[in-house]
């Protein structure tokens, strides 16, 4: 289990956090281009999960990680506001 303050995990924060970013600064351009990443980010995590032999635990948190921050949503907190919204 990896803890939530090694160098793995923050770097996975960053990327989700810098990822999240771009879709929505694209997205203020082409208001439909959020709901087509996260679309295409959904078929990446099921080619992950269920197409890939080996330990895929970090890729999946990662996109996971990623979808959580553009739509507020956490399984278990439920629905928050996407990251930096105001």
């Amino acid at each position: 289990m990896i803890e939530p303050n090694d160098d793995l995990s923050h770097a996975q924060t960053g990327v989700a956090a810098l990822v999240a970013c771009v879709v929505q600064t694209l997205n203020e351009s082409d208001p439909s281009f959020q709901q087509r990443f996260l679309d295409r980010l959904e078929r990446a995590y099921l080619r992950f999960r269920d197409n890939t032999k080996g330990p895929v635990a970090q890729e999946l948190e990662l996109l996971s990680s990623t979808r959580q921050l553009l739509t507020g949503w956490n399984p278990i907190r439920g629905q928050g506001k996407p990251f930096l919204q105001d």
